[in-house]
């Protein structure tokens, strides 16, 4: 990963002397083993600040929304995950190809702090290193090695697309694609009875605050207005009543049908830990198996299933008889 944190610095550098372009978007460390968030550099000299390493998650897709529009040109470093929330921006008219410069970024996969915290890890952990499929944790007088993917984040286990599917410039070699079952989750609620299904969203939405910190991350929420943002008319009311937040969820969820990358980072920054990937996963099994197989974010120029109609879809649907 050292080898790659060097190519981003030095393409950023160069990208932004020759005036390429005018905003480079990646990530920079933190002060903490796990703190590695989105940075903005508008000048070569500022490119010692990238960083590349096992906790770079944030999808930088959704940060285009504000400075593209405001920008010559920008260059980022995306994941498979950022690529294909950039692709549905693109899809979504939100976002110019012609002015973004992207390089890719292979990613085998990153490491969950909350799984090192449950792990009893953290303590004096100073960073984590990854060779092959171990990591090692460093602290100040020992280190500890351990199986890498006892400690990535769940949505890496079952990314499908560890390698951007869009990009200029390739840093590093493409990684391998060995995707475990993303629909366990699922499954395993589909197979409860109606009542059981219901008592459990009940008590994941009850928890909710209403933050948005999942609409905000969310690249396929992208709207220039959100409804739950109006006031007149008023959709949605300040208390958080379960309710309330029945309809605030089922309506995003809705909402993004055919459009969620599956990126997870709704679940990933909610406050509450509500299971967000599984709503939407539920809705895209769904569609799998009405209308065939669709990857949102894959190929922009692909019709996504539920804004066109095609008589030949596996789904069955009623005839009017006339009537």
């Amino acid at each position: 990963m050292k080898e790659i944190m060097q190519k981003m610095r030095a393409e950023a550098a160069r990208v932004l002397s020759s005036g390429e372009v005018d905003l480079v978007l990646g990530w920079e460390k933190g002060d903490l083993w796990w703190q590695s968030y989105p940075v903005f550099i508008e000048n070569e000299k500022k490119a010692e600040l990238l960083t590349w390493d096992l906790f770079c998650v944030p999808n930088l897709a959704k940060y285009l929304l504000e400075e593209i529009w405001h920008k010559k040109r920008v260059a980022l470093f995306f994941k498979g995950c950022d690529a294909l929330g950039f692709n549905q921006l693109m899809q979504d008219k939100r976002v110019d190809r012609e002015k973004a410069f992207i390089f890719a970024v292979p990613c085998s996969g990153l490491v969950d702090p909350q799984k090192v915290e449950r792990a009893g890890l953290h303590q004096g952990l100073l960073r984590v290193e990854r060779l092959g499929d171990e990591l090692t944790f460093v602290y100040k007088d020992r280190e500890k090695k351990t199986a890498a993917p006892w400690f990535y984040y769940d949505k890496c286990l079952t990314c499908r697309y560890p390698n951007p599917v869009v990009f200029d410039f390739m840093l590093g070699e493409p990684v391998p694609v060995n995707p475990r079952e993303r629909f366990t989750a699922v499954k395993e609620l589909e197979g409860q009875n109606v009542d059981a299904r219901f008592q459990y969203w009940q008590r994941q939405f009850s928890r909710c605050i209403r933050c948005f910190a999942c609409r905000n991350v969310c690249p396929a929420c992208s709207c220039r207005e959100c409804i739950f943002d109006l006031t007149s008319p008023r959709w949605l009311g300040k208390a958080t009543e379960l309710s309330e937040n029945q309809f605030y969820h089922i309506t995003r969820a809705f909402h993004m049908a055919g459009r969620c990358v599956d990126c997870g980072e709704c679940a990933r920054v909610c406050p509450v830990q509500i299971p967000l990937t599984s709503l939407n996963r539920k809705l895209i099994k769904d569609i799998d198996e009405l209308y065939g197989p669709y990857d949102a974010g894959v190929d922009p120029q692909k019709v996504p299933p539920l804004v066109t109609f095609n008589p030949g879809d596996p789904a069955a649907f009623l005839e009017s008889k006339g009537v």
